[in-house]
């Protein structure tokens, strides 16, 4: 089953006490503060933790002489494998060594087989600067949370057909959190009524999603 924004939208209005209507067919149909509710509602679970279904492997060619590359959007893998930190870039299934004096390279110096790299801003630097083409392997968390119908990754929903982009198996049990969720985000007063009683549903959901993926969580990852 694929949960379609669409689809997603029609349930979320459709719950207890909600003031927007379930039978939307298209997304000029998708009322904007309920819309945005979702969208934000969304964000915030995937993001939450690292779920294992965010790990993505960003793959490149290096170029000779180019030693300057753009990073995925998302969050580095890090592992401490026999109390060495390493980092989620490879070349060659080895990983790059981290170079954590890099100011004091000089990247101009030295040709060859990628070794290291270090990071400044949002790009990624190889060292030493290659001298051919050599393929880059990256491990890292994406922030995309759902698909567009040419089944690109995309950071909010746009389009009714847009779909969740979470494993068939886990489906049911992160829709339920995020639809709680969503109607948290839509309420937004803790004064209303309602909103405890969301509050708990969102809280006992994200106990039992837990329960289910806690083997499914990496927890070791940096942002850059």
């Amino acid at each position: 089953m694929t949960i379609t924004f669409l689809d997603l939208y029609n349930e979320v209005a459709g719950q207890p006490w909600s003031m927007f209507d379930a039978d939307a067919e298209s997304y000029e149909d998708l009322e904007s503060s309920l819309r945005i509710s979702i969208d934000k509602a969304t964000s915030y679970l995937w993001n939450l933790y690292p779920w294992y279904f965010r790990k993505n492997t960003y793959k490149f060619k290096t170029k000779a002489g180019k030693n300057e590359y753009d990073l995925p959007i998302g969050l580095l893998e890090r592992k401490t494998i026999n109390g060495t930190q390493k980092y989620g870039i490879k070349y060659n299934n080895t990983f790059l060594e981290y170079e954590e004096g890099y100011e004091e390279l000089d990247l101009t110096e030295r040709t060859g087989e990628p070794e290291g790299f270090y990071i400044d801003g949002d790009k990624l630097y190889i060292y030493p600067t290659p001298d051919d083409v050599y393929q880059i392997d990256i491990s890292y968390l994406s922030l995309a949370y759902a698909q567009n119908e040419d089944e690109e990754d995309i950071y909010t929903f746009t389009s009714d057909t847009d779909t969740l982009k979470i494993p068939e198996k886990y489906e049911n049990l992160f829709k339920n959190c995020l639809i709680s969720l969503s109607m948290l985000y839509a309420i937004a007063d803790e004064s209303d009524e309602n909103y405890s009683g969301y509050k708990k549903q969102y809280e006992d959901a994200l106990q039992i999603l837990m329960k289910y993926c806690k083997d499914s969580i990496i927890d070791k990852y940096i942002v850059w």
